[in-house]
């Protein structure tokens, strides 16, 4: 694992890199509010021998957000720092939540092998009005006093992760107190789920230097114009919840009208969080044969 600065024309832009150093790459695009770190927790990608590389954004850290005027320019931020690393195109794209957008923007316009999108934003987005008013969504998108904040919810995950789980879930899915609490009794029973959770809640530490890139994300996101898609020739594999509360089925039913080469899986998982429960393992599963099947084509 390295974790590293580049120098690019918008400045110094931090990046992982995770994964053998020969593997076939990945450029992994954050979630909205969640650090490249985040990246940590997609080591199970690694184990079946590709390199991840996750890169910081605007507005996340010290990087500025005016350094680009739009999430389109995350694409080229993303190559900067990819041919600074000497990575040979096409790349394999992953795309998590607002990650989306960007991935997106990145292989309509740059050389891309693969695209993974989960959960995805895909053009025009509007905040869920639930989601923002439950317990959670004041918390994470009230302005003042993050550094009490972010104790709380890193006290909250440890010390009582089960209920920190529902919480989630409560914030973004459409799902009923008993599948909720279902949800989160399978995942802190799981050794490896309860570690990436981990990893999850320390990507979104400390909330007050992340705040400043997820909102505007958010407020870009909200006005975007609409966008065709079908410059993404490459294969495209989406997958997105019935029930998921933040990002509606507007958003994988625009890329099915656009992108030809695609296939899209619905469940209901965790919502939002697609990768959570037993129901997530499956979706890691036909994720890693959607990339093997891509990848053992190009050999």
């Amino acid at each position: 694992m390295t974790t590293g600065t580049a120098h690019t024309k918008y400045g110094s832009i931090k990046y992982m890199d995770i994964g053998p150093s020969n593997g076939k790459v990945i450029l992994f695009s954050t979630g909205g509010g969640a650090s490249f770190e985040s990246a940590l927790a997609f080591k199970w990608i690694c184990e079946e021998g590709y390199r991840v590389i996750s890169i910081n954004r605007p507005g996340y850290f010290d990087l500025p957000t005016d350094i680009v005027g739009s999430i389109e320019e995350h694409a080229d931020i993303y190559h900067e720092v990819l041919q600074s690393l000497e990575i040979e195109y096409p790349v394999n794209v992953f795309g998590v939540s607002m990650g989306g957008l960007s991935a997106l923007y990145f292989s309509a316009k740059y050389p891309t092998k693969s695209l993974v999108l989960w959960s995805a934003v895909t053009g025009n987005y509007q905040v869920n009005e639930a989601s923002v008013n439950s317990t959670l969504g004041k918390l994470i998108l009230k302005k003042s006093g993050k550094k009490l904040i972010s104790w709380i919810l890193r006290t909250s995950a440890t010390l009582f992760p089960q209920m920190t789980i529902q919480s989630f879930l409560k914030a973004e899915a459409n799902l009923n107190r008993r599948e909720r609490k279902n949800i989160a009794k399978e995942m802190v029973h799981d050794t490896q789920s309860m570690e990436e959770f981990k990893v999850f809640i320390r990507s979104m530490l400390p909330m007050d230097l992340l705040f400043d890139g997820m909102m505007d994300e958010v407020n870009k996101a909200q006005h975007l114009e609409p966008v065709d898609w079908s410059a993404i020739k490459c294969p495209v594999y989406v997958v997105h919840s019935v029930v998921d509360k933040d990002v509606g089925l507007e958003h994988p039913n625009r890329l099915e009208k656009m992108i030809p080469d695609i296939t899209t899986e619905y469940v209901k998982a965790g919502g939002h969080f697609v990768w959570w429960g037993n129901e997530g393992k499956a979706v890691k599963e036909h994720t890693i044969q959607f990339l093997s099947g891509i990848n053992d084509l190009h050999h």
